[in-house]
């Protein structure tokens, strides 16, 4: 009997905590959905890759883009990213597992590229008279099929965004030797400005038909 209260108490609080990110995800769509400006939608897709509103922010985002006269992409060392299936992806063309992405991401944004580039930058640490160097790193989503793979694209997202997270709670406890949790709402928030917007998407579905997947080993 004890089990079965046990667990019915855990199921109480998941249902409660999914209901609570989909009010925050819908709360945050009613605000981003007035807003002409593509990178706002990319900032939503990381915040709630699970939302009912992905494929219309996703179109939102390239519709905005698009329409800008002599957009291009400037991120050298982007880690670029791929979808084979729902449980496979090209990160950086080595095909890896979805259950490693959220480690990957963690790992490019704390350590750059060995060997290539640190991918850093200096910034005053917030509230402190000391300085660090903080992630400049950006995910590059490239998608080759239409209709876009949504279902695949959340999943891989879904793990982009949780080692974004460790990745905040890195900074935490590296500057404030505390859990992200526990930081006043205006650290938290500087720590959010400086990750919320790490992704950008490109549509090469005209390449479908001369995309290569790399006979590589899975990783």
């Amino acid at each position: 009997m004890r089990i079965i209260i046990i667990s019915l108490i855990c199921i109480s609080a998941i249902q409660c905590k999914n209901i609570e990110q989909t009010d925050q995800s819908n709360i945050r769509w009613l605000e981003v959905q007035k807003s002409k400006d593509y990178i706002e939608y990319a900032k939503f897709i990381q915040e709630h890759p699970k939302s009912e509103y992905f494929e219309k922010a996703l179109s939102k985002y390239f519709f905005l883009r698009d329409s800008l006269n002599g957009f291009f992409a400037c991120g050298r060392y982007n880690a670029s990213i791929s979808i084979v299936d729902n449980k496979k992806l090209l990160f950086n063309d080595q095909l890896i597992n979805l259950d490693s992405l959220r480690f990957r991401t963690f790992d490019y944004l704390k350590n750059g590229i060995p060997k290539v580039s640190t991918l850093k930058y200096n910034i005053q640490i917030p509230q402190s008279d000391m300085w660090d160097s903080v992630s400049k790193g950006h995910f590059d989503i490239v998608l080759y099929e239409k209709p876009f793979p949504i279902r695949s694209l959340q999943l891989a997202l879904k793990e982009i965004s949780v080692g974004i997270e460790h990745y905040k709670e890195y900074l935490s406890n590296k500057w404030y030797k505390k859990p992200y949790a526990e930081l006043p709402k205006d650290l938290k928030l500087r720590i959010d400005n400086l990750n919320n917007s790490r992704l950008s998407f490109f549509d090469f579905s005209y390449m479908n038909d001369k995309r290569i997947i790399p006979p590589v080993s899975i990783r």
